[in-house]
């Protein structure tokens, strides 16, 4: 019985993925990241929405997904209808998220093709490990060739986006928000991300801080040397035309 209910599950999950990519499912909103001094808009990360019922947050259908194997075309749709509505010219980049498996498909660089690579970020997730290395720095080495830069996304939150900072010299580290939640009155969160800060000089990438909510959070992270950050209390997320007069 155990075995039956497994199977249906699978199944169900693989429906309402498969039921995602033949719709209109999902809509794309944009978080601006803004510079700390001075406060300017400098990049916009494009995030998935769904109102497909049943109601799940976006993490959970792709952790579903993931589960069925079906991650790298879920993930191909949202660039491609992120990328879509990219304004050419524009002084700020658009960062999409990607897990390691989308980058090893070897089906981003053709739908970068057409765009303004070099104002493009790819945010590497942690959704599965990597067992090889050197093979994730093979398939990004075209996307790098363009001028596609790269962020590991949520570090803090886990083992995984440590190792991927390691082996690959992003050019962005993004703090997650558990390090940055009540960072003003916690001196340990304020020693790891001075190390953070110091981690990024020493190697070349900027810090961009994520989930700030507040003025004093932001101020500690400007004293800390942290020059870029997104959350609520600088912008929530919205759609591209409200994002593009924020500049």
């Amino acid at each position: 019985m155990q075995n039956v209910t497994v199977v249906r599950e699978h199944e169900e999950k693989m429906s309402r993925i498969q039921a995602v990519l033949n719709g209109d499912e999902p809509s794309i909103v944009y978080q601006p990241i803004y510079s700390i001094a001075p406060r300017r808009m400098i990049g916009l990360e494009c995030l998935s929405r769904f109102s497909a019922t049943p109601t799940r947050a976006p993490s959970q259908w792709f952790a579903d997904a993931v589960d069925v194997g079906m991650v790298v075309p879920l993930e191909l749709k949202v660039i491609r209808k992120a990328l879509a509505e990219m304004p050419a010219g524009r002084e700020f980049y658009l960062a999409v998220n990607s897990s390691p498996e989308t980058i090893l498909s070897g089906e981003l660089e053709a739908v970068f093709a057409d765009m303004e690579s070099d104002r493009i970020v790819v945010e590497i997730t942690e959704s599965a490990c990597v067992p090889d290395y050197d093979k994730l720095i093979r398939a990004l080495e075209p996307l790098r060739s363009r001028s596609v830069r790269i962020a590991v996304d949520d570090v803090g939150a886990g083992f995984a986006n440590m190792r991927h900072i390691i082996n690959l010299h992003p050019e962005f580290i993004k703090l997650d928000s558990s390090l940055i939640r009540g960072i003003d009155t916690d001196a340990r969160r304020r020693a790891l991300v001075a190390a953070m800060v110091s981690f990024a000089t020493e190697t070349g990438s900027q810090i961009v801080a994520e989930g700030v909510e507040t003025a004093k959070e932001l101020d500690v992270l400007k004293s800390l040397g942290v020059t870029s950050a997104q959350g609520y209390f600088l912008a929530r997320p919205v759609r591209l035309a409200i994002a593009t007069r924020l500049l």
